[in-house]
């Protein structure tokens, strides 16, 4: 009976060192990590003061991860529309330029211009469309830019040639063409003034392109002159989309 005590009070008291030695760790545990977090803030609010800094938070983090995506996809932009080029239409400097024709007397460049259409109309982004049946103009200045008479379609982005319908569709295809649309405003409905017609019937002369002559011109026989606000079809170009 006795040695039974005994042993009972062994054991007691190894339960009781064992308690002990368990709240003894976990004190000295957390000593050790109000230490390290103490040392911690020290080295950020030191870091802080030299720097002039603060602590970056997960939105700063996932702001500045987008602001650099943002300039990795400009750089690539860039490089891209370096591989083209440089000729700036008048007032393609940041827009895309585009030559078509409306004309269906010569099928095929009717669809090629109707296919690089299509492709920028799916983009939706705004482009200045200037039709080279319309306005002789129009194709005096296509031809002047690429130094010889050549039919259209023809496309430019950012002052800078891209090419016909031929070089439009495989850009499109490679996916480079709507890198080198990225940035330019998009078109979320039809031109306010015209519609998407890209022309408007000239008010001086009511499309007719031609005035009643003055007094110094019926004097020399001449009864009517040609209108000067319009071109040769009675019409003036959009001042919004062209």
């Amino acid at each position: 009976m006795k040695g039974m005590k005994e042993r009972l009070a062994k054991k007691i008291k190894l339960i009781t060192i064992v308690s002990t030695f368990k709240q003894g760790l976990a004190h000295h545990k957390s000593k050790i990590d109000r230490t390290i977090h103490h040392i911690r803030d020290e080295i950020v609010a030191e870091s802080g003061q030299r720097r002039g800094c603060v602590t970056p938070t997960l939105e700063d983090v996932e702001v500045s991860e987008q602001e650099h995506d943002l300039e990795e996809e400009e750089e690539e932009e860039r490089e891209i529309l370096l591989e083209f080029e440089e000729n700036c239409p008048p007032g393609g400097e940041d827009s895309v330029v585009f030559y078509t024709t409306g004309l269906r007397g010569v099928r095929k460049t009717f669809e090629a211009c109707r296919r690089v259409s299509f492709l920028l109309e799916n983009h939706m982004v705004k482009f200045k469309e200037r039709d080279v049946s319309v306005d002789s103009e129009f194709r005096d200045e296509m031809w002047r830019l690429l130094g010889r008479k050549v039919t259209s379609p023809r496309l430019f982005i950012r002052g800078r040639y891209i090419g016909g319908a031929d070089e439009v569709v495989a850009l499109n295809e490679n996916g480079k063409l709507k890198k080198l649309l990225r940035g330019i405003s998009r078109a979320h409905s039809p031109c306010e003034s015209c519609r998407n017609e890209r022309f408007l019937i000239c008010s001086s002369c009511n499309g007719s392109s031609r005035l009643m002559a003055d007094d110094e011109e019926t004097s020399n026989g001449n009864m009517w002159t040609r209108c000067r606000e319009c071109n040769e079809k009675g019409l003036v170009r959009c001042p919004l989309c062209t």
